[in-house]
């Protein structure tokens, strides 16, 4: 309580603040009993985290809620990935700036080098805007709302700022990255959300079990059976995840050399490289005309017992 309470005294001597709720809140009617902690826990599992609905409601101080009232609640937001969407195009329509893509990949725990299989979750985080009355540092920002300066380098980053204060007048967006609504509380998936994820999950069942028969029928040298194994498969190639679709996508690839088609071959190696610029292919497990139609597909090739 103590420190929930320091927290907000630095936020109210701070110039005032207001969340965006363009997007990422939802209204709340108050129950009998109710308070800011109670329902901090309910949505965020967490009473301390009261202070952002203080901040999205404009509240100088706690006070008791009236039954019946309506509060806004911020709230991080879950979306499903379509075929064709990126950390980049994602960013764009939830984040402002396609440039934040590589902040909502990290947010996320996922690498923003790698490409979104479809049927993905990702947790998208509320935002609050700070507006500056006076010049403020925003190492001094971002401990008010996360408790310390740890991620004043990434706020300054977020923000495009190359120095390390706001001016009066200023605005700064501050992904709140580490609240999350408790799973109760997520809302339930449309219908095209929730075929998504199903067509993931089959996807990536079926490859699991596709992958194996595919590679024995390779070493076997049996490459319509390597077609046929994988003939389903391909179909959903975007829905798989990295490592399914990078093995997926070069058996695709060198079967397509095997039989001399130039143009499906370049086409399965490019959505490999897509999905994974950083995978190499090695001279010593791959032959020399798969690797020149890999590297024409914009891959890079390591030598045998190269690091």
């Amino acid at each position: 309580m103590i420190r929930i309470l320091v927290v907000l005294a630095t936020l109210l001597a701070l110039p005032r603040a207001h969340a965006d709720a363009t997007s990422d809140t939802m209204v709340y009617k108050v129950r009998a009993k109710d308070s800011l902690g109670l329902i901090a826990a309910e949505f965020y599992g967490d009473r301390n985290k009261a202070i952002f609905i203080m901040v999205a409601n404009r509240m100088e101080h706690p006070r008791p809620l009236r039954a019946g009232e309506r509060l806004k609640i911020p709230v991080s937001r879950q979306v499903i990935t379509s075929p064709g969407d990126t950390f980049e195009s994602l960013a764009n329509a939830y984040l402002g700036d396609i440039r934040r893509g590589p902040f909502l990949a990290e947010f996320n725990e996922l690498s923003p080098e790698d490409g979104l299989p479809s049927g993905t979750a990702i947790s998208i985080p509320f935002t609050v805007t700070h507006t500056a009355q006076a010049t403020e540092t925003i190492a001094s920002i971002t401990a008010a709302y996360f408790g310390d300066t740890r991620n004043a380098g990434m706020i300054r980053r977020y923000n495009f700022l190359e120095k390390d204060s706001i001016d009066k007048g200023d605005h700064l967006s501050v992904p709140i990255f580490n609240v999350r609504l408790q799973a109760s509380k997520m809302p339930s998936l449309n219908a095209d959300s929730k075929a998504r994820r199903e067509r993931q999950q089959t996807a990536q069942d079926r490859a699991a079990k596709a992958i194996p028969a595919a590679k024995q029928a390779w070493r076997d040298g049996d490459y319509t059976e390597v077609k046929g194994a994988l003939a389903e498969v391909e179909l959903d190639i975007d829905y798989l995840d990295l490592s399914q679709a990078v093995e997926v996508g070069i058996l695709l690839g060198s079967l397509h050399v095997a039989f001399n088609d130039q143009k499906p071959a370049l086409e399965a190696f490019k959505r490999v490289v897509d999905r994974k610029p950083t995978h190499q292919l090695t001279a010593y497990l791959h032959s020399p005309k798969v690797l020149a139609v890999w590297k024409e597909a914009g891959g890079t090739v390591t030598a045998p017992g190269a690091p």
